[in-house]
């Protein structure tokens, strides 16, 4: 039988990561801050809090962290792609933020020594059989009382605007050079995440195009 091949997403974004936050915001109409802010608060993210912020990309999700958990908070930005990560650490200098660590790393790689009281992943969903490989081993920097483990992304919407929305997304991402494809933004959050969103430690908020689930470590 053959073996599909394993697609390295950090190595994809060497093409588009100069477009990224251009793309970001054009798929949400610009409101992709105010999105992450309400993914965060749904989350449980509190002043003061250690983020982890997971596939930190260029950085996108760090005003909204830190207008949540202010100068007392530390946000811990982690991300494969050493383009992406550039973009971040620009984007914390510009910003003026000193309480951001930036660590090089694949997940499943990664290696930290504090413990963390939150952890976000945004828009890092499309190679989804990593999903669960990641979340444990993202457990083993929190608390499983305490922590909070909160997932943002978004999908083609199951309603009538799909059939309108999946042609103007192709010819987006075939112009722009976008890492994922039309076929990666079908996924169901039943089929893909399903046992978290069993879980009765967790709960879910849709924007129908945009997902938002939270609870506590497995």
């Amino acid at each position: 039988m053959e073996t599909k091949a394993k697609r390295n997403f950090a190595l994809e974004y060497d093409l588009s990561w100069r477009k990224y936050d251009f793309i970001v915001n054009l798929y949400q109409l610009g409101r992709d801050s105010l999105h992450r802010r309400k993914a965060l608060e749904f989350g449980g993210l509190k002043k003061g809090d250690i983020v982890m912020d997971i596939c930190c990309g260029s950085g996108l999700s760090m005003a909204a962290i830190q207008s949540v958990i202010g100068p007392e908070g530390k946000i811990i930005a982690v991300d494969a792609n050493e383009h992406m990560l550039a973009l971040a650490e620009a984007r914390a200098r510009k910003m003026g933020w000193k309480n951001v660590e930036f660590v090089l790393s694949p997940i499943e790689d990664l290696e930290i020594k504090e413990k963390i009281d939150f952890a976000f992943f945004a828009l890092c969903w499309y190679d989804k059989e990593l999903n669960t490989g990641w979340v444990r081993k993202i457990e083993q920097f929190m608390d499983r009382d305490t922590g909070r483990i909160c997932f943002f992304d978004y999908k083609l919407p199951g309603n009538w605007l799909r059939p309108i929305i999946q042609p103007l997304l192709w010819l987006e991402i075939k112009w722009l050079g976008e890492a994922y494809t039309v076929e990666d933004l079908k996924w169901e959050p039943k089929d893909v995440i399903g046992g978290i969103l069993r879980d009765p430690n967790y709960t879910a908020y849709f924007f129908d195009c945009l997902v938002a689930i939270a609870g506590k470590p497995l």
